[in-house]
């Protein structure tokens, strides 16, 4: 039996995507010898434009791409670049585009892949999010995977889909869905400053520049809504309470007043932990959902639960359903992580190579 041979395309060569074109490069002979499959990376995109060839780019090309992505340069750093609006006319039928951007702006050329026979695989959030109206074909659609949107790789949304295609009927949502969050909480826990937790951990990488993008829980709910929009259930954003781990009036502060602002919330959290310590508790920043909606905020657990005995960048998400009704089928692992991430999203890609072929 002849490999089929499967064009790619990668936007967005960040941390993620640049570890996933590794890997694309790395297991071609595994995904030939198991799958019968060869993925052919066409095109590559990020903020500077577009490298694409319909042969596919060369072994020399690619390297050069890795080379630039490692030392965060762009692609027009490489060779000339086309433009990103050239991209849509680029795309061949029955290719494979991988969105691992952060962008807001990609939904409607996604949309245009899939209109025409092919495959779209999302590390993204943002293209799930907007009104329901907007995106309900989006969830509709088979050739559309977007496992990594969740909890990384971990097999969150197939095992919904499992769940719903056998005829169970979800109830209950609810977990720890921030490896950040996850390591603000096991850090306060510990006793250290909420001010020098938020410090060394934008200093190390794992917060976003202004870690109030983090603290605001808004990425959690994002997670939260796409999973309860796989359940099923067709909510809207404004449908899940959020609070934000500072205070109201820290918002409108520039990211270095609300660094050198952040101590004066020290001794509230420290105090909201001793609180709960006190009654055998901790706290957990926790998503729960179901049909009617849901929150997302800071809960108290019991310290010995499955939530008060995560750790780390660990997510945790439990799925409460008709068949499991007392205990809940859990999935738990890393929630974060290039590698994990990215062969995430090149599961997702072979699974639908696999469906094109």
């Amino acid at each position: 039996m002849s490999q089929k041979v499967i064009p790619v395309i990668l936007l967005g060569l960040g941390n993620v995507g640049s570890t996933l074109l590794r890997q694309i490069i790395d297991t071609q002979a595994t995904v030939a010898r198991r799958k019968m499959l060869h993925l052919v990376p066409i095109g590559l995109a990020d903020i500077s434009g577009v490298l694409f060839d319909p042969e596919g780019l060369s072994e020399n090309t690619l390297q050069a791409v890795l080379h630039a992505a490692a030392n965060k340069r762009l692609l027009d750093t490489v060779t000339q670049t086309r433009t990103l609006d050239d991209l849509e006319t680029l795309i061949p039928a029955r290719a494979i585009v991988a969105d691992v951007t952060a962008s807001t702006e990609t939904r409607s050329r996604l949309q245009t892949v899939l209109a025409a026979g092919g495959g779209v695989v999302l590390a993204n959030k943002n293209p799930l999010i907007g009104s329901w109206q907007a995106v309900q074909q989006l969830f509709g659609n088979p050739m559309l995977r977007y496992e990594c949107a969740v909890g990384a790789g971990l097999p969150v949304i197939d095992t919904l889909h499992y769940l719903l295609d056998t005829g169970d009927q979800v109830h209950q949502i609810e977990g720890c869905m921030s490896g950040t969050l996850g390591y603000l909480c096991a850090e306060l826990e510990r006793g250290i400053p909420y001010s020098q937790i938020i410090a060394q951990a934008r200093e190390q990488g794992y917060t976003e520049p202004d870690p109030r993008d983090d603290l605001s829980g808004h990425d959690v709910a994002r997670k939260a809504l796409i999973l309860a929009r796989t359940a099923g259930w067709p909510l809207e954003m404004t449908d899940l309470a959020v609070e934000a781990l500072y205070d109201e009036s820290l918002v409108a502060l520039s990211t270095e007043e609300f660094m050198a602002a952040a101590d004066t919330l020290d001794a509230a959290y420290a105090n909201r932990f001793r609180q709960a310590r006190a009654g055998g508790h901790t706290l957990r920043y926790v998503a729960q959902v179901g049909p009617e909606g849901g929150t997302v905020k800071l809960r108290s657990v019991p310290q010995d639960s499955p939530l008060g005995t995560l750790r780390g960048p660990a997510n945790y998400i439990a799925l409460r359903t008709q068949r499991y009704a007392d205990l809940p089928l859990v999935i738990s692992g890393p929630g974060a992580g290039p590698e994990v991430t990215a062969a995430g999203v090149l599961g997702d890609m072979i699974k639908l190579a696999q469906q094109i072929v």
